[in-house]
């Protein structure tokens, strides 16, 4: 999820509009998106759907579609529903920022444990690479499981 809260309020989020050429469903919601842009700080990001790209054949028959916060909005794009998912946007909880340390202090163990690798002590190397990756996935587990635990609030 690409939102960014502040004081339990989102503040900065990617907002990806999926849509095609010469289609007036795209043009509403683009205008929606303008008008919520006023009330809302995010950034637009518009991706136009070719038979090349990955998601052409889940989304052609269904654009436009509004991607936000982990849910997807199709077709007619109602203002008043994106507005109010909008403002029911909570900051995940503070065991998913333990997990977001666990994975920096993850990478910075194996970080250390490679310059005494270069240093000659590969013991000390292989125990602070082990311990680096032990710690980043036991971080890397709890954030996926506060992200699940925290999306079906959102839907």
């Amino acid at each position: 999820m690409d939102v960014v809260y502040q004081e339990g309020t989102a503040i900065r989020m990617t907002i990806e509009l999926y849509s095609k050429d010469e289609c007036g469903l795209c043009d509403e919601a683009r205008k929606t998106l303008k008008s919520l842009k006023k009330e809302f700080f995010f950034d637009l990001k518009e991706v136009k759907l070719g038979e090349d790209h990955p998601k052409f054949n889940e989304y052609f028959l269904a654009v436009p579609v509004v991607l936000v916060g982990g849910k997807e909005f199709k077709s007619q794009i109602r203002e008043s529903e994106l507005r109010d998912f909008l403002k029911n946007l909570k900051p995940p909880n503070r065991l998913f920022h333990v997990g977001k340390f666990l994975e920096a202090l993850g990478f910075l163990t194996v970080a250390v444990g490679l310059m005494y690798g270069v240093m000659g002590n590969m013991w000390l190397d292989l125990f602070f690479f082990l311990g680096g990756i032990l710690v980043f996935t036991i971080g890397r587990a709890i954030e996926k499981r506060e992200l699940k635990r925290d999306l079906p609030a959102l839907l």
